[in-house]
């Protein structure tokens, strides 16, 4: 059995393999000893409601904490090697994430921060997580499994988490797409909680609610890649990506990798730019400033 269902790349693009699996293939393949699945959750208590069999706790705030400048960034590397070994993970794990409810969003900021230490490579997403896990009748569990603190050398990728400066840079490069994932209210320019409202200039819109469907499972590659087209997005373009605070942004940055293009998080998001009152803003032209 393959392990994961191919996915072109561009030319340009890291190498990768493919990031999602179906339900059918993670209950073929539970008894892989080389497996990691991480159910991703805001509290332990939904972990030990119940997970997949052999799921491992992850709680979010591991990867990505507020700071006094900024909501929900990276957390330094010493603490996310930590965290990482912690959950039992090497450098040669194979990495499944499973979100719990509706948190998809969740689960693919984690997903960007296990590509920023090195392992996205290695890392899939259960399409349609637990949720479609427990409606398709499939074992669950409540025991936590016996994991055994692992050492891990990571291999830092940069690029993965970007700060203004770089989106500051990209404005205008023909190469690169600055994408805001917000809903499109706020692209619009409703403020949204913020000082200032609209969006980093040139950036397109794709909603992050757009990138899956109503029961959380990801469109198909053609459609995802229909819906990167017409907003602009082509092979070969790299892709900075944004929302409110670089969570929302994460779907619309694991959706870039899927369909093969480099891809970056501005963390900071809309949150960092807007505050910058430095840094100009677009909003139509009967709302502009």
């Amino acid at each position: 059995m393959v392990l994961f269902i191919a996915v072109p790349s561009a030319s340009n693009a890291q190498e990768q393999k493919d990031l999602i699996v179906t339900t059918d293939w993670l209950a073929a393949n539970l008894n892989d000893p080389g497996l990691v699945i991480l159910h991703v959750a805001n509290t332990r208590r939904e972990y030990l409601n119940g997970h997949i069999p052999g799921a491992r706790f992850l709680w979010t705030g591991w990867f990505a904490q507020d700071n006094p400048e900024l909501t929900f960034e990276v957390v330094p590397v010493s603490k996310l090697v930590s965290a990482i070994e912690d959950l039992g993970i090497t450098n040669n794990s194979k990495i499944i994430l499973c979100f719990s409810r509706s948190s998809v969003t969740m689960a693919t900021r984690m997903f960007v921060t296990l590509d920023y230490a090195g392992l996205g490579t290695q890392t899939a997403f259960l399409d349609g997580g637990f949720e479609l896990w427990k409606a398709e009748n499939r074992r669950v569990s409540k025991e936590v499994p016996d994991v055994k603190r692992s050492t891990f050398a990571p291999v830092i990728k940069n690029s993965a988490v970007v700060t203004v400066e770089t989106v500051r840079s990209a404005i205008g490069n023909p190469n690169t797409a600055i994408i805001d994932a917000r809903s499109e209210r706020f692209y619009q320019g409703q403020p949204g909680g913020f000082s200032r409202g609209g969006h980093v200039p040139g950036a397109v819109n794709i909603p992050f609610s757009s990138i899956v469907d109503s029961t959380n499972k990801f469109l198909s590659y053609a459609e995802l890649k229909m819906l990167f087209e017409k907003a602009g997005v082509i092979k070969g373009k790299r892709i900075i990506t944004y929302c409110h605070i670089g969570q929302q942004a994460t779907l619309v940055y694991f959706a870039s990798r899927y369909l093969g293009h480099e891809a970056s998080l501005y963390d900071g998001s809309f949150e960092d730019w807007s505050s910058r009152e430095e840094l100009p803003v677009e909003t139509p032209p009967s709302q502009s400033q």
